[in-house]
């Protein structure tokens, strides 16, 4: 049965003081303390100590630029490697921005595909496997279940898709404006 620690100040002070914004620094002070790492993580939070100081709070226009030319080429997910941010950051500012995910050199990843169908990605990957809808690997090697690598479709490939197997799409759930868009500017 759990027993209930009862914080005192200068417990507060120690970790005010060591706490370093990692789980290392966690349980160094647990094990002084004589608490569980948890309890140190419960009380962290409590304090107010458990939001990063050092995190970038400003985008400027360069990095306003830079973030739209990267979104040109790469996913969210390399975007934000790339800059140093969280992909929560580079997606929301991207919004603000008025930037699409979507605007990619005449390329989409079979995720923005499953959103423009409106289908799951296991559906999708029946179709890449069987070869009817066209795809490579976007970075050099097959994406596993853990991702880092991502499904490259060339909007040809998608356009042609569209237009040889429309009758297997749902018409509930599919983005209509950009499968319009992709279909029209092949003609």
């Amino acid at each position: 049965m759990a027993t209930w620690h009862r914080w005192i100040e200068e417990e507060d002070e120690i970790i005010r003081r060591d706490y370093k914004h990692t789980k290392a620094s966690k349980i160094e002070i647990a094990g002084r303390l004589g608490v569980s790492w948890q309890a140190v993580n419960g009380r962290i939070q409590k304090m107010g100590l458990a939001k990063r100081t050092d995190r970038m709070v400003r985008w400027d226009e360069r990095q306003d630029e830079q973030l739209m030319e990267l979104m040109c080429r790469y996913s969210p997910f390399t975007v934000a490697r790339k800059m140093h941010r969280s992909v929560n950051s580079v997606v929301v500012r991207l919004k603000r921005l008025h930037g699409s995910r979507l605007a990619r050199n005449g390329w989409y990843t079979k995720r923005e595909v499953c959103e423009i169908l409106g289908m799951d990605h296991k559906w999708v990957q029946r179709r890449i496997d069987s070869g009817a809808i066209e795809a490579t690997y976007h970075y050099g090697r097959r994406p596993g279940k853990k991702g880092m690598s991502a499904w490259h479709i060339e909007e040809k490939d998608l356009r042609d898709y569209l237009i040889k197997s429309s009758i297997e799409l749902n018409g509930r759930n599919v983005d209509l404006p950009i499968i319009v868009d992709i279909v029209a500017n092949g003609k």
